[in-house]
């Protein structure tokens, strides 16, 4: 097992954090990100063309973690893959001794820097799950027999809310059902929610990493309320941002104070940021300073 399992089924706390590959074949800047973060988080996820821009693969990026002594998630879309490219992709992760797989759907290919490049999605997330679970038992999508099984530990994410007509409890459950053995969640800046979510999915006898997105300026926070799917900021939190003297220091402190009202009730958090991977150094040393034996 990896660390991330290994603490996970201990019931240890886990933090793990979001790392975007290069555009290009350079990895200096993402070996210098990922080797800063190390000793502050127990997994690294890798974006898998996150935002359909183009990237280098998280397939690779994760293997050039592993290389540098860094458990790596590896974020497997959708989007770009049928499900011949799907099996091929996890059963080279297997291979290549990747622990952990985040089984997701993927933005539309309309809102990056390739809109015109044809989107597959013949599966979504479930579906995804279900095929990975499938191939662990050493049989592929059509039966044929596998020379080995990759061994992965399963998981997807989630829209952590309960306001309005959720129903990500209900999805949550499905997800399970399809093999996902803990859930890294999306951002929700409504604290009493995120909560209020928190402890029902934890019935679910479940592993939850509440999703900690920070915010760095108004004008961020204000294109992730009005662009980002399923992400609502509260109009406080928009006039915290407006009327702040230091955006960035007031995107900490939120995004710190956030996981010391969770803690109590998630297994860990996972820690993202806009394209400014050292706020969430800054974020994670203050978290562990404030919360020290």
């Amino acid at each position: 097992m990896g660390r991330l399992k290994d603490k996970l089924v201990s019931n240890q706390l886990v933090i793990t954090a979001e790392i975007t590959p290069p555009k290009g074949a350079g990895i200096k800047k993402l070996v210098k990100h990922a080797n800063l973060l190390k000793p502050l988080v127990d997994a690294l996820n890798i974006t898998d063309c996150q935002r359909a821009l183009v990237k280098m693969s998280s397939l690779a990026a994760c293997r050039i973690l592993l290389d540098n002594g860094i458990e790596p998630v590896f974020q497997l879309t959708c989007r770009d893959r049928n499900k011949i490219a799907i099996q091929a992709d996890i059963m080279g992760a297997g291979a290549l001794g990747i622990p952990n797989l985040l089984c997701l759907t993927g933005d539309p290919v309309k809102v990056g820097d390739c809109p015109d490049a044809k989107p597959v999605f013949e599966l979504e997330s479930t579906k995804l799950l279900q095929l990975a679970k499938r191939l662990q038992t050493g049989v592929d999508d059509a039966g044929h027999k596998l020379n080995a099984a990759p061994k992965l530990f399963l998981g997807s994410a989630i829209n952590p809310t309960l306001s309005g007509n959720s129903n990500q409890i209900s999805r949550m459950m499905k997800k399970m059902e399809a093999g996902a053995s803990f859930f890294q969640t999306q951002a929700n800046y409504d604290l009493e929610d995120f909560y209020r979510f928190s402890v029902e999915a934890k019935k679910l006898n479940t592993k939850l990493l509440a999703g900690i997105l920070i915010l760095h300026s108004y004008e961020s926070a204000q294109y992730i309320h009005d662009n980002i799917p399923g992400i609502h900021i509260p109009l406080s939190v928009l006039e915290q941002f407006k009327q702040s003297a230091n955006p960035i220091q007031t995107g900490i402190d939120l995004a710190v104070e956030s996981m010391v009202q969770l803690k109590p009730v998630v297994d860990g958090f996972h820690v993202m940021s806009i394209r400014q991977e050292e706020l969430i150094l800054q974020v994670l040393e203050t978290y562990h300073g404030k919360t020290k034996p």
